[in-house]
């Protein structure tokens, strides 16, 4: 199975090079550090899994997912993140990721999830599905960001990062009224009146790195 591992930190991808290379079957054919260096390898190499963080320099891994199985369906994807897995795992999924996975995981649970994603599984970790489905009954209603959309979503990450709407628009290939318009669908939907409570959400609710 030949892999690739996009993770913008060097020592990430040689710590999982040395978990794969204990498996003849598994073949690391190319790294990226970035969504671009990946855009790249998926044009040139053949790859039947990849192994994707969600926080790179130039996008976001998750706001990716969508694009990759819409333009290559076969490949399988695991996010490797340092993101909770309670907090980004059920949107990775339905964007199109075929498992989540923590980068405090052990070496066994890594092999795990990428073999059942092999047969094709989903991977999701056992308490994590527990809580997917039973959260209402005994965690209480979701967190008000579930009920944005995908992309309201990677732009309210944005914003907290920091990121002006016009940056915004640029990363993402849409126009500044658009960025606008979503900016005020988040704030209305988390009942937020200025940026300053938007990142203060994001960092409360551990939407983005607190560092």
């Amino acid at each position: 199975m030949n892999i690739v591992i996009t993770d913008d930190h060097e020592i990430i991808r040689e710590g999982l090079k040395k978990i794969f290379a204990k498996h003849e079957d598994l073949k690391v054919v190319a790294e990226a550090s970035s969504i671009s260096e990946l855009d790249v390898v998926l044009k040139e190499k053949k790859i039947d899994f990849l192994m994707m963080d969600i926080s790179l320099p130039d996008k976001s891994g998750l706001d990716f997912v969508k694009d990759i199985k819409l333009r290559f369906p076969k490949i399988k994807i695991l996010i490797f993140s340092i993101y909770p897995e309670e907090k980004f795992a059920k949107r990775a999924i339905s964007l199109g990721a075929d498992g989540y996975i923590s980068k405090s995981a052990k070496p066994i649970e890594i092999m795990e999830a990428i073999r059942k994603i092999e047969k094709g599984g989903k991977y999701l970790k056992t308490e994590l599905i527990e809580n997917l489905f039973l959260r209402a009954e005994k965690y209480g209603p979701n967190p008000a960001h579930e009920m944005l959309s995908n992309r309201e979503f990677e732009v309210l990450r944005l914003l907290a990062k920091g990121n002006k709407i016009t940056e915004i628009g640029e990363i993402l290939g849409l126009s500044v009224n658009t960025i606008a318009s979503y900016k005020t669908r988040i704030q209305e939907k988390l009942n937020i009146k200025s940026t300053a409570e938007l990142i203060r959400y994001a960092i409360d609710n551990d939407l983005i790195e607190k560092y």
